[in-house]
């Protein structure tokens, strides 16, 4: 296996870079992370102090800006002083020429891929080896490296543990082989310092149920035609990347702090009918006003500066009609690779021609029944989730028989309850019928001043949940995508005194993309600091 996988210099330019132009810690072309500096504490936690300086407005930050700010940090401050981190950050930001970031930049994410890979167990010696000692072979071995990208290294890989380079649709899973209490210690203090924990979705509801939007998950929602699956899958894709929207009720926009690289996959609907949902969603303005051109006094501000944090966001769409599971499985890592892409809403699943082409061809048979098909899609969204370590929030139809049900559970999937069984959290959400509502009456008595719902989201599965079987009662207004979450029962409609899980900044979670924004002293472990040290 490889050791020393850093290059110092590649650090030193970096660092004195930023400090020289700290717009380039905006850049989502050429993100920076924390794990690109990870080798030793020194060269994270420079980095990490910058980075917070910069989010708190500092407006010259050199080497005794950092100090100062190092100072009220006691472990940090000593890692500081020991490595002289005066003089070093001086030299970084004299010596540092912006004309050459990009090549030190991509030098630097070349090692942290390197790391990461080690970290997972591959040997990264196959791909370039620094453990050579005669003198002509290390020389190669170095313009070997100088002429790789992060992409090169990212296919080998694929390649060499045949990640999927094309479908394989006769052994693709993963297995994991321990004693049953290796790791425990790592793992109780990981859930200590992180808990299990996603990022936001639109609804607070559904996060109390699902704990957020999380990693390797794989979520859906299912409905009929016309029930919304679209509107409340981009109300989701804006909440996980857009850290701006307007307040209705006071009147102002508000800053959620997150904005996680996001892909929305449409499959039915064109790229400009999601990106007006969009432009609903973060603007609050109804969506047919954006349609027909006529806007209340103030609504055209609000959609123009709504597109502003729209066009400034990582949120990507892909409309692809017709589709194959490998289709999907390549979309999904080209902007894992190129865009940092975690958080994935597919829109959604169901048989298509190519689809259809592809199993059959790959089963050898030409009669697979739907349900067949949609089974074997929903297993390799899961597994994607797992083998890329994303979270795919999906969506699906309903049969027939939704009308006449009287419980709402994986039953009514179209394509079988079977697609049920890969997913972490299902749900289906309906208009409430008469018969509901007459149930919900003595509820709604009791409560003032809440809209009635018109909506009712039915948890028919939550793996790990401590709320399963219940139903959620929110009123969703489909001209902006906003739902408002308003009270919970079980499935026999009795009402559950539940407090709403709101997530708020998840400092936690996002620490990977982004970087919190609260800095409290070291001597309170019950609260947080800007950047996890």
């Amino acid at each position: 296996m490889n050791q020393g996988l850093a290059c110092k210099r590649s650090y030193l330019a970096v660092i004195g870079c930023i400090m020289k132009d700290y717009s380039l810690l905006d850049d989502l072309q050429r993100p920076l992370t924390r794990e690109d500096f990870n080798t030793e504490p020194f060269y994270e936690l420079l980095f990490v102090a910058i980075s917070n300086l910069y989010i708190q407005g500092c407006q010259l930050i050199d080497e005794f800006a950092v100090d100062s700010y190092l100072s009220g940090h006691t472990k940090q401050y000593d890692i500081f002083k020991i490595n002289d981190g005066l003089e070093y950050l001086k030299s970084a930001r004299e010596i540092a020429s912006l004309e050459n970031y990009d090549y030190f930049y991509h030098r630097l994410k070349k090692y942290t891929l390197l790391r990461y890979y080690e970290q997972k167990g591959y040997d990264t010696s196959r791909i370039v080896n620094f453990m050579l000692t005669d003198p002509s072979e290390i020389e190669k071995e170095q313009q070997k490296f100088e002429d790789l990208t992060e992409e090169r290294i990212i296919d080998q890989v694929e390649t060499d543990l045949v990640l999927s380079p094309k479908m394989n649709f006769c052994s693709d899973s993963i297995t994991t082989d321990v004693q049953a209490g290796q790791g425990l210690n790592e793992l109780i203090e990981e859930y200590q310092q992180v808990p299990d924990i996603g990022i936001p979705l639109s609804s607070v509801a559904l996060n109390t149920v699902s704990r957020g939007a999380r990693l390797k998950k794989l979520y859906m929602r299912s409905s009929n035609q016309g029930g919304g699956k679209s509107r409340l899958a981009a109300a989701d894709a804006c909440c996980f990347s857009i850290p701006w929207y307007w307040d209705t009720r006071k009147n102002e926009w508000h800053y959620t702090g997150i904005s996680e690289p996001t892909l929305y996959i449409t499959t039915e609907m064109e790229v400009a009918e999601i990106q007006t949902l969009f432009l609903a969603y973060v603007s609050g303005v109804d969506e047919r006003h954006i349609l027909y051109g006529t806007y209340a006094p103030g609504e055209i501000q609000r959609i123009q500066q709504a597109s502003i944090y729209i066009r400034s966001s990582p949120l990507y769409l892909c409309h692809i009609p017709d589709f194959s599971i490998e289709d999907i499985t390549n979309i999904i890592k080209k902007y894992k690779r190129e865009k940092g892409v975690n958080y994935i809403c597919f829109d959604y699943i169901h048989s298509s021609l190519k689809l259809m082409s592809e199993i059959g061809n790959a089963s050898h048979s030409r009669g697979l029944r739907e349900d067949q098909m949609l089974l074997f899609f929903s297993d390799k969204l899961k597994s994607l989730c797992n083998q890329l370590d994303v979270f795919i929030f999906t969506a699906s139809q309903l049969n027939g028989e939704y009308d006449n049900a009287t419980v709402k559970d994986q039953r009514l999937l179209r394509g079988s309850k079977a697609l049920a069984d890969k997913l972490d959290m299902g749900c289906i959400v309906l208009e409430p019928s008469r018969a509901e509502k007459e149930k919900i009456k003595p509820i709604l008595a009791k409560m003032v001043g809440i809209p009635e719902p018109n909506r009712a989201t039915w948890i028919y599965k939550c793996r790990r949940g401590h709320l399963v079987r219940v139903i959620l009662w929110q009123y969703v207004d489909l001209g902006t995508c906003r739902t408002q979450d308003l009270f919970v029962t079980d499935f026999e409609f009795k009402l559950i005194d539940v407090d709403f899980t709101v997530i708020e900044n998840v400092e936690k979670v996002v620490q990977e993309n982004s970087i919190p924004m609260h800095e409290v002293p070291d001597d309170e472990p019950e609260t947080k600091d800007d950047y996890d040290w």
